[in-house]
């Protein structure tokens, strides 16, 4: 939860700037993949080939950005939380490489962008732990490679529990959400914006990734909750102020 809660924060100031003004980025980070978040990943068996399955550690990376081009919307120094797209491919720990930074509306080219934006809106928030961090990785992969319904036991990518501990846990979670997600599919989605993390090349073999930045509340949403907030605040004086007043 602490690294999601500083994603979130370092990510604020960045989100509220580019919010006014949305374009496309292919600028350059480099960048280290620090390991499993939540201090590890979560086994889970997955296939891209029906039958034919293979036992592998999942989850979402700690990220740290090392250096980064003035225009990207991420920053040196910070850490970010960080899926891989791509099943085939291995992000080692440890890795340090550049990548290219692709941002809205570049990205919503892609056909599973928007479905990953409405995920990770509705449950970006309750990643907290290896298992749910596991859980969204293998979510993630599903939408970018998998059916059309979203099923885990089906399609061109699928997934299933091995023995290893809390794995069900991660492999059901996972299919919790995707059934959701199956069930809304004009739920709102504007909560994050999305960043695809392109390798250059320099190893073929590194997996591209995906993470994603918060967007601010809209200045008439903002001003709303404002008006709630003072509303309220004008209340509670006026009800130290007349013990007898009825709580709202």
């Amino acid at each position: 939860m602490k690294l999601f809660s500083k994603t979130l924060a370092a990510s604020l100031c960045v989100a509220a700037f580019t919010f006014s003004a949305p374009q496309a980025f292919a600028e350059t980070v480099n960048l280290t993949n620090n390991g499993g978040a939540f201090g590890g990943e979560t086994q889970a068996s997955v296939t891209r080939t029906p039958g034919v399955f293979t036992d592998m550690y999942v989850g979402g990376f700690d990220v740290h950005i090392n250096t980064a081009d003035n225009t990207t919307p991420l920053t040196a120094g910070q850490n970010i939380l960080a899926w891989c797209i791509e099943v085939a491919r291995h992000f080692p720990t440890g890795v340090t490489s550049d990548y290219s930074t692709v941002e809205e509306p570049t990205v919503l080219a892609e056909s599973w962008a928007n479905s990953l934006k409405r995920l990770f809106t509705e449950f970006g928030g309750s990643v907290t732990d290896r298992v749910t961090s596991a859980a969204m990785q293998l979510a993630i992969w599903e939408v970018i490679g998998g059916d059309s319904t979203y099923d885990l036991n089906a399609g061109n990518f699928q997934a299933v529990s091995t023995a290893a501990p809390r794995s069900a846990e991660a492999v059901a979670q996972a299919q919790n959400w995707l059934t959701w997600l199956n069930a809304n599919p004009t739920a709102w989605n504007d909560g994050y914006k999305i960043v695809k993390l392109e390798n250059f090349g320099v190893d073929p073999k590194l997996q591209d990734l995906v993470t994603f930045i918060p967007t601010p509340l809209p200045g008439a949403a903002l001003m709303f909750l404002s008006a709630l907030g003072l509303g309220g605040l004008a209340r509670r004086r006026k009800q130290k102020a007349d013990p007898g007043a009825l709580a709202a």
